[in-house]
């Protein structure tokens, strides 16, 4: 049998033994939660993306890896705006960045793999890309109106911003970039 990458993998080629562990577990809490499994890998591969955020965060801002970057603290002048910290501004954009591209992977290959998709994957990326950006701007603004507005301890309000974007993201992704067939086109 040929030697494959995953990412040269058909949607609908078998799925990696990992893959099989994983969709095992999420089926066994939707019999616990009445959830459906997509939702269950949904939020599986938000959380892999949070960790692949933390990683590359971690590695341009405080690792030594990050010697190539600007140091720590380090102002930057944008006409009237000073970034106070260059480095954790670039650091968080390519963060934010590498956990787009490994949602968007996993949402291909795992979570909607079964969906029939009519544009192209470079076309679902970039209407991902572009989804996704919305998703930080509501936690933010959740966390910049509840906590210094209403008082609310800063980490319930980024969770309640957290919540809230994972709507919008779940939105998105199953109504425009990953839509069910309609039952009227699915063959008998």
């Amino acid at each position: 049998m040929e030697n494959r990458c995953p990412s040269d993998r058909s949607p609908l080629s078998p799925p990696l033994p990992t893959t099989v562990h994983v969709n095992r577990t999420a089926q066994t809490i939707t019999e616990w939660l009445p959830v459906s499994t997509t939702f269950i890998k949904f939020l599986i591969v938000g959380g892999v993306g949070y960790l692949v955020n933390q990683v590359v965060l971690f590695s341009l801002y405080d690792s030594p890896v990050s010697s190539f970057l600007p140091e720590k603290g380090t102002p930057f002048d944008v006409g009237p705006l000073t970034i106070s910290d260059v480095k954790l501004l670039i650091a968080s954009i390519l963060a934010v960045e590498a956990s787009i591209a490994s949602n968007f992977f996993w949402h291909e290959r795992w979570t909607f793999r079964d969906r029939v998709q009519r544009r192209s994957p470079p076309l679902r990326y970039l209407t991902f890309h572009f989804t996704s950006m919305g998703s930080p701007l509501i936690s933010l603004t959740v966390v910049n109106v509840l906590s210094p507005v209403f008082g609310v301890w800063p980490y319930i309000s980024n969770t309640v911003g957290i919540c809230l974007a994972a709507v919008w993201n779940w939105t998105w992704n199953t109504r425009v970039i990953w839509p069910r067939k309609p039952s009227s086109e699915i063959a008998p």
